[in-house]
């Protein structure tokens, strides 16, 4: 071996040393895992401290928060001393290199990205298990088309941009679009390609055709491993029935066909407050077509929103109770957040008595409900003033009794499947707070 080849390769190790590992979302849930059941095992539950995970891993305080942290590196060696310790193997698949600030940052200005609208993830709660998965999907998996579905408000764009920031490093390319704006397949497709072509040495000389243009696109995410965003895919879907496109937009069903079913190494990344029809028919198990339905968050994560937002007091089956109430909703509870501090002086406890008589719809939530409200059907909207009369768990078969219509009787069913089809089932449960 030559030693200008020996000096490349201890730089390299060097530099890798240094720059070190994190674990990966399926390697951090592996061990969140095993920590809880040794906690169940061992402490009858109570968490491990900071100073019980030392004496048990040999690691020291600090290096142990690096690894919890997960932005800075740490060596491979304090990782597995880690996993040992509680009788885990670390493989590969559990580590993932460190996205730096830096890194993070220059996203804006990497010529080889463009995040165009992409909101801000900086402030981001919870969700470890949804990012795990979509890691899995997307970067284990390779899954072609994935759908992120959840009610307006419920974080599916920050957790889009969380997901993709933390995938940044396996794609070549990384492109976000948003659909708020109802831009036609052409506008969206022109967008694409003006960016991808010279990234190819081509010159952005768009094709005439819809067919030519989509043939264009799939050539690139053959060729490069390329991950695609599309944000508020929901703008330009139909009300009724549920899942299609508003007329003149079908060519986007085209489009997720395409994607979905052509062998290629790239993604499309795609949120929406229903599920299009072409993933509902494509997913599956054993295809690489998936979907994942948000729910609100965790009465923890729940609980860091309100203290970035200031001090506030309450017992924990107070949280609990305000939390569960808004659905773990985080834009809903960003602005109960405001209005507590502002009309409550940060107490929990006087919140409540309003909140258990329904009076604690403050307007900005009602703004948000009235709107996911006003994308179901008329039929959806009558089926869901039922369960709101109910006040509590109803069987379908007493819904249907409640209904005079023989007609709407039979559609009762499928009404209440449409419903709990993607974000509106999220909706169904909150059926109380638009009481």
């Amino acid at each position: 071996m030559d030693s200008n080849s020996s000096k490349t390769r201890r730089g390299r190790s060097a530099s890798s040393r240094v720059r070190g590992a994190i674990l990966s979302p399926q390697g951090w849930q592996k061990f969140q895992t095993a920590k809880q059941q040794a906690e169940s095992d061992e402490t009858w539950g109570k968490r491990f401290s900071q100073e019980d995970l030392s004496d048990r891993t040999g690691l020291s305080l600090n290096t142990l928060a690096r690894i919890f942290k997960r932005e800075l590196g740490v060596d491979r060696q304090s990782l597995e001393y880690l996993f040992r310790a509680f009788g885990l193997e670390l493989t590969q698949t559990d580590l993932t290199s460190p996205v730096s600030s830096q890194e993070t940052e220059s996203r804006w200005t990497n010529p080889q990205q463009d995040w165009d609208t992409a909101v801000d993830a900086s402030a981001f709660y919870g969700r470890e298990a949804e990012l795990t998965q979509l890691w899995q999907w997307v970067v284990y998996e390779r899954c072609r088309l994935v759908g992120v579905l959840g009610i307006g408000g419920i974080g599916k764009s920050t957790l889009a941009v969380k997901a993709a920031l933390q995938m940044q490093t396996e794609f070549e390319i990384v492109v976000w679009r948003s659909l708020a704006n109802a831009p036609s397949l052409d506008e969206l497709l022109s967008s694409l390609l003006k960016f991808l072509m010279p990234l190819f040495g081509e010159d952005p000389i768009i094709p005439t055709t819809l067919d030519q243009q989509i043939s264009k696109l799939m050539q690139h995410l053959r060729s490069r491993r390329c991950l695609l965003i599309l944000d508020n895919t929901e703008t330009i879907l139909q009300r009724e029935p549920v899942g299609q496109w508003i007329s003149g937009y079908e060519g986007y069903g085209q489009l997720l066909r395409a994607i979905g079913e052509a062998s290629h190494q790239s993604c499309l990344l795609l949120t929406s407050r229903e599920k299009p029809r072409e993933i509902a028919l494509m997913e599956g198990a054993q295809v690489l077509v998936r979907s994942l339905s948000l729910s609100g968050l965790t009465a923890n994560d729940g609980r860091a929103i309100f203290r970035q937002k200031g001090a506030f007091t309450g017992s924990e089956a107070e949280w609990q109770t305000l939390i569960h109430h808004y659905g773990g909703n985080p834009l809903a509870l960003k602005l109960v957040a405001a209005a507590i501090g502002d009309l409550f002086s940060g107490s929990i406890t006087e919140v409540l008595p309003y909140l258990s008589q329904g009076l604690a719809v403050f307007e900005d939530i009602r703004d948000l409900l009235d709107r996911q409200f006003a994308r179901l059907s008329e039929a959806e909207q009558k089926t869901l003033f039922w369960f709101v009369i109910h006040r509590e768990p109803v069987l379908i078969a007493d819904i249907r009794e409640d209904v005079v219509d023989p007609a709407a009787q039979q559609s009762i069913p499928n009404l209440i499947n449409s419903l709990l089809r993607g974000s509106n089932a999220i909706l169904l449960d909150r059926t109380l707070i638009l009481s």
